[in-house]
């Protein structure tokens, strides 16, 4: 009990020391309240903020984002992409913004489609200036069920965008067809800036119902996407596929976590590449125990190393990760301590080596805090995080880590 003691004492005085003299925080002031942050960065540097913002008087809801201005560190004024009275608007499945390597940018973003509690399509629109207009929206996925789409991830590829998502049309669809087996399903569709559907193709038939799934593009061009599987014996462990020469691979398993579990956990992997190299991070709850793991590459073809298990007290995940290089990565989750919530930053070397951590700011167990986020500048000299304050009222907050903080 004493140890424990000295331990969060301990925890308490670096935790108010890191906050003021690692942590840069950056003011958003964005108008009205603001959630579901996601940041996105350009080939040419640019750094993207998108969220957001509902407005319950109206029951309308708005997709914005934001650039980071790096002379004077702020965010600049919000610009709309999109408003919508049926947006789906939801804690762990939130928008992206993507850019290709000249003025387009693409979003998506979520929409019912029916009555239905679980019933919204996957909308794309396309800027082809910058974010000053946008297209018309069009539905990401080629099917006209009333059920659960969602959970996507897009990258930029040669030809436009690739996106993978979770698609729930097998629900409906084997109520027609009893050979068809109502379980979520992993699929990959490639679009253009245009809009045009290029390709749609699917990746695994039976996955987790509403974990995050995370996409990453290694310099050969080899996409590969992680996501949580879901077993015949509901064993919902890591898997991975990468798609090379127009063709996903078979679904492998990162590790076997052999994590038994009758309901979805929501609680998604993170995956980042540098060149050739890729790392990804998760959570899971085995052994009885929650837990972090990290795992490198330097082949996506060859598989994975053995996992590192993160040093936490008590994490339940909301992962996210972003290679310096071939052998560091910063990881960001949520750890529990003293029954109170804190985003936390860490950098795992592909060793297994754990530097000192750094705490960014107290949060919260509860969904309305939502998914910390990190990406990196264009030197991977700073790490870029933003995450949802849920007090009062909704609030997005970001900040800037100088990375070599992990390295003195």
């Amino acid at each position: 009990m004493i140890r424990y003691f000295i331990a969060s004492i301990v925890f308490i005085v670096l935790y108010s020391c890191n906050r003021t003299k690692d942590i840069d925080h950056i003011s958003t002031n964005f108008p009205g309240e603001a959630s579901e942050p996601n940041l996105h960065l350009s080939n040419s540097g640019n750094i993207y903020l998108s969220y957001i913002s509902s407005n319950p008087d109206k029951k309308e809801s708005s997709l914005l984002f934001s650039m980071f201005d790096n002379l004077n560190y702020s965010w600049n004024k919000p610009n709309l992409i999109v408003e919508s009275d049926k947006m789906f608007v939801n804690w762990a499945d939130f928008p992206e913004i993507t850019t290709d390597n000249l003025n387009g940018i693409t979003a998506h973003y979520l929409e019912m489609s029916s009555e239905k509690k679980y019933s919204y399509d996957i909308k794309i629109v396309n800027s082809t200036d910058q974010g000053f207009n946008w297209s018309n929206p069009l539905k990401l996925h080629s099917d006209n069920t009333k059920t659960e789409h969602g959970f996507v991830s897009t990258i930029n590829t040669k030809n436009g965008f690739l996106s993978t998502y979770l698609d729930g049309r097998q629900n409906e669809l084997s109520n027609q067809d009893k050979s068809i087996r109502p379980q979520m399903t992993l699929r990959g569709t490639s679009y253009s800036i245009d809009g045009n559907i290029l390709e749609d193709l699917l990746i695994d038939d039976r996955v987790c119902d509403c974990c995050q799934t995370d996409l990453a593009i290694t310099e050969n061009g080899e996409s590969i996407v992680v996501y949580r599987n879901r077993s015949e014996d509901e064993v919902r462990d890591i898997y991975y596929s990468y798609k090379k020469d127009s063709k996903w691979s078979k679904p492998i398993n990162i590790f076997n976590d052999n994590w038994e579990i009758s309901g979805c956990p929501v609680n998604g992997p993170a995956i980042s590449t540098y060149k050739n190299n890729s790392a990804v991070v998760w959570y899971t709850f085995s052994k009885n125990k929650n837990q972090i793991k990290v795992v490198f590459t330097d082949n996506i073809s060859d598989g994975f190393q053995q996992p590192i298990l993160v040093e936490a007290n008590d994490p339940i995940g909301r992962v996210d990760i972003e290679l310096l290089d071939p052998n560091n990565a910063i990881i960001s989750f949520i750890d529990i301590i003293d029954d109170k919530a804190y985003i936390k930053l860490q950098m795992i070397t592909k060793e297994g080596g754990q530097t000192k951590l750094l705490l960014i700011d107290e949060s919260s167990e509860n969904r309305s805090s939502g998914f910390p986020v990190i990406t990196l500048n264009k030197e991977k000299s700073n790490t870029i995080i933003a995450w949802t304050e849920s007090k009062e009222n909704f609030k997005i907050k970001t900040a800037i880590v100088d990375n070599s903080f992990f390295f003195n």
